[in-house]
């Protein structure tokens, strides 16, 4: 059965703002689990132990210690036992996270459950460390963040470049105005994900016996299973990803985000191949327009899937990158690495450009231990993780609606389409979201 969120979850964010959710009986976040010092380790829970959990997994584990993994997918949580036997085991994450000795969680997930999961852990007082992007939907991203904040847990959204030297000086660049009055921003991403551009299954194949598909489904409505979805090509079909833009922007939008102080757009269009109901395009581009704290003009961001990029926008010399324009000239960078750009050369040789200034941390990873241990914050939590995530879904309903949307973010709305609703709040399945 598949419903509109609970009366509670519904009125959630109404009720935060009208009354608090001090007052809600949260259990103490665990800085350290009782009785041990803050220079002792962790005790981590893995929820998603292959591909992308098991990089994230072996990256905690160099300091810490995984002491419980949950995989829907048997064979995975095998192949994950074998180097880590001492842990728990689970199939089910609700089971897992009533094991006591565990201090914090990692979601690897997809997308689709990455709500789910992080809300019933830090409900549990237990500290989350949560994949890009940081939700499905825009509603669940915005719920995330607020409880992140009431629960007073520390998090971090797994866009890990973020805590890369290379990103960190692009974002002092930014904040410094080394470009002067910023006009535009141009992103391009010439990554195709595998399915992108084609339809849903039509056979229905029986569910591998290693394979628990009810819990892969989780909050989402029912629908058979399919190895085109697992593992790994879930992304590009709506309901359990977003494609393409919400697997990349987390990463190519956030120095922008970061740097330039963006929050929420005011007006959002996209165009690319016909919006298709289930699957995600292989080629879109979105436009954002971001009012400017001292008026004028509106900033404008624009995102590229490849192809698209017009003559003139295009990044030369950059495969997934950046171009950001101001009136001093350009600056423009690839968000893996490489050398940024200050163009042209000739206008910036005599400008002294800024110390920097923001935290080096070793790794994304490590910001997050040291913080659940008292020592630090984490600069991608959920609330930056959070807004960073609802500006690229907004992108995402932009285009599946085929139509502008004049958005009001503080209320997740589109004030000129309100068929976008059932896009930014989609229906669960009963069962799977925690009471709030």
């Amino acid at each position: 059965m598949t419903m509109i969120r609970q009366t509670t979850r519904r009125n959630f964010l109404h009720t935060a703002a009208l009354t608090g959710l001090g007052a809600c009986a949260w259990p103490a976040p665990r800085l350290v689990a009782a009785g041990r010092s803050a220079n002792e380790k962790l005790n981590v829970g893995v929820v998603g132990v292959g591909g992308r959990g098991a990089s994230n997994m072996n990256g905690v584990a160099r300091t810490e210690n995984i002491v419980a993994l949950c995989d829907v997918d048997e064979q995975r949580l095998a192949q994950a036992a074998d180097r880590y036997s001492a842990a728990r085991q689970y199939t089910d994450y609700r089971r897992m996270l009533q094991q006591n000795d565990i201090d914090a969680v990692l979601v690897n997930t997809p997308d689709h459950t990455h709500a789910a999961i992080s809300l019933a852990a830090m409900m549990l007082g237990k500290h989350v460390y949560c994949e890009k992007p940081l939700a499905s939907s825009v509603y669940d991203a915005r719920l995330m963040a607020d409880v992140a904040a009431q629960t007073g847990v520390v998090t971090q959204m797994g866009n890990q470049v973020h805590a890369s030297d290379h990103l960190r000086r692009v974002t002092e660049l930014l904040k410094a105005g080394v470009l002067g009055r910023v006009e535009k921003v141009i992103t391009v991403c010439h990554k195709v994900l595998r399915h992108s551009g084609g339809d849903l299954p039509t056979d229905t194949p029986s569910v591998p016996e290693h394979l628990h598909w009810d819990q892969w489904l989780g909050p989402v409505p029912q629908r058979p299973y399919h190895p085109v979805y697992h593992p790994g090509g879930w992304r590009v079909f709506w309901g359990f990803g977003s494609g393409n833009f919400a697997d990349m922007g987390c990463h190519i939008l956030d120095a922008p985000y970061w740097g330039l102080n963006l929050r929420y757009p005011i007006h959002i269009e996209a165009e690319g191949s016909p919006p298709h109901p289930h699957v995600a395009p292989k080629r879109k581009m979105v436009r954002y327009q971001f009012e400017r704290e001292e008026g004028g003009s509106p900033l404008e961001v624009v995102w590229y899937d490849g192809e698209l990029a017009p003559a003139g926008e295009v990044i030369e010399g950059v495969s997934d990158g950046v171009m950001v324009v101001g009136e001093r000239g350009r600056l423009i960078y690839n968000f893996r690495g490489g050398a940024t750009q200050l163009l042209p050369a000739d206008k910036f040789a005599d400008i002294e450009l800024p110390e920097p200034s923001l935290p080096r941390p070793q790794n994304h990873y490590i910001e997050w231990t040291e913080a659940c241990k008292g020592r630090g914050e984490t600069s991608s939590d959920f609330q930056y993780g959070g807004a960073l995530t609802e500006m690229v879904l907004a992108g995402v309903v932009a285009y599946r609606i085929g139509e502008p949307l004049e958005w009001n973010g503080r209320e997740m709305r589109a004030t000129n389409c309100p068929e976008a609703e059932s896009l930014i709040r989609p229906p669960v399945r009963a069962g799977w979201f925690p009471e709030l």
